[in-house]
C-alpha cells in the first residue's frame, strides 16, 4: 500500500509541484502527518523532493526529475509503453491511465500504435464487455456463472473458475474449472451467453491447468491425410503450415497433418468439394461420401 502512495506522490509532484500537505493527504486520503512520513520515505531513497514552510511552501520535486535511466535504459522505456499500450487494446488495462503515468515518470510520449478489436463484426457492445468481465474474473480469482450453447445449441447454466483467455484458429476461448462438470472445459466465446455473464462474490483458489490448451478440451487429435487438386492451392498454402504442404509432381497438394476430428474439422474439409480427396482416416472418406450423396439427393432435377 505504501509503494502505491510513494508512485502517486511522485505522479502528483510530476503533474504540478509544490503541492501542500494537505492536499496530498486529502487526495492519497491518509493524514498530513502519513504524507511526511512518505516524503521522508521517497527522499531517503535518493528521490529529488522536499519540503518547505510559509507561503508558497509545500512538498516539492526538483525540475526535471525522471526516473534513473541506469536502471531503466531508453529501449526498455520503450518496451514498457509499448507493451501497456498493447495491454489497454486488449483491455487487460483498465484505461489509459497507467501508461500515461509511467510516460510522465519517464518524461516520455505514449505511442498509440496498435488497435485489436476482439468482436466479431456487428457485434453489440455487451460482446466486447465480456472479455472485461472475464478478466476480472480471472485477475481477482471470482467464480464466473453464464449461459453456455452447445453445438446443437442447448443451453446450460455453468458456474466456473476462470483460468485464462486463448486463442486459437481464429477464435476465442475461456478455459476455465467447470464446477459443475467437475473437471477442465474450453468454453468458445461465441457460445457464452454473454448476457448472462456475473463475476460471483466468491472466491476461490487457483488449480494448476492443463499445460497444454490442447489438453483441456481439444485432445484426441486424428492423423489425416489429403490431397488438394492444384485449384485449391490458394486456400491451402493460407490455411495449412508450410512443412505439412508437399506439392506432387501432377501439380496436385498432399497435406499431413494432426487434428481433432470434430463437426468442425468435418464440415471444414467438406467445404472443399470436389476439390479434396481424403486419404486417411476411412472413417472420413466414408463420413464425406454420405454427405456428397445427401448434397446429391437434394439438388437432383424434379
Amino acid at each position: 500500500m505504501q509503494q502505491a502512495r510513494l508512485f502517486e506522490i511522485i505522479y502528483l509532484l510530476m503533474e504540478r509541484s509544490p503541492r501542500t500537505t494537505g492536499e496530498l493527504a486529502r487526495r492519497l486520503e491518509v493524514s498530513a502527518r502519513t504524507v511526511r512520513r512518505d516524503v521522508d520515505a521517497l527522499s531517503s531513497t535518493g528521490v529529488p523532493v522536499y519540503m518547505t514552510r510559509g507561503k508558497g511552501g509545500g512538498v516539492h520535486l526538483m525540475d526535471g526529475y525522471v526516473l534513473n535511466k541506469s536502471l531503466i535504459s531508453d529501449q526498455e522505456q520503450d518496451d514498457i509503453l509499448a507493451a501497456l499500450s498493447a495491454l489497454e487494446t486488449t483491455g487487460a488495462v483498465d484505461s489509459r491511465t497507467t501508461s500515461e503515468r509511467i510516460a510522465r515518470l519517464f518524461q516520455r510520449e505514449s505511442t498509440d500504435w496498435l488497435d485489436i478489436d476482439f468482436s466479431f463484426w456487428g457485434a453489440p457492445p455487451e460482446y466486447k464487455q465480456a472479455f472485461e468481465t472475464i478478466r476480472r474474473a480471472i485477475c481477482t480469482r471470482s467464480l464466473l456463472s453464464f449461459g453456455y450453447y452447445d453445438a446443437s445449441g442447448n443451453q446450460t447454466e455453468r458456474i466456473v473458475e476462470a483460468a485464462r483467455l486463448v486463442f486459437k484458429e481464429s477464435n476465442w476461448y475461456l478455459q476455465a474449472f467447470c464446477l459443475k462438470r467437475n473437471d477442465w472445459r474450453v468454453f468458445k466465446l461465441f457460445r457464452i451467453d454473454w448476457r448472462t455473464m456475473e463475476v460471483l462474490d466468491q472466491r476461490f483458489e487457483p488449480r494448476m491447468p492443463p499445460e497444454a490448451f490442447g489438453q483441456s478440451g481439444l485432445s484426441g487429435a486424428t492423423r489425416l491425410v489429403l490431397l488438394f487438386e492444384q485449384s485449391s492451392e490458394h486456400r491451402v498454402r493460407e490455411e495449412f503450415a508450410p512443412d505439412a504442404i508437399t506439392q506432387r509432381e501432377d501439380g496436385r497438394f498432399l497435406v499431413t497433418l494432426e487434428s481433432r476430428l470434430d463437426k468442425r474439422t468435418r464440415f471444414y474439409l467438406l467445404s472443399y468439394g470436389a476439390g479434396l480427396e481424403v486419404l486417411e482416416p476411412e472413417e472420413l472418406r466414408q463420413w464425406l461420401c454420405a454427405q456428397a450423396q445427401e448434397i446429391a439427393k437434394t439438388y437432383r432435377p424434379k
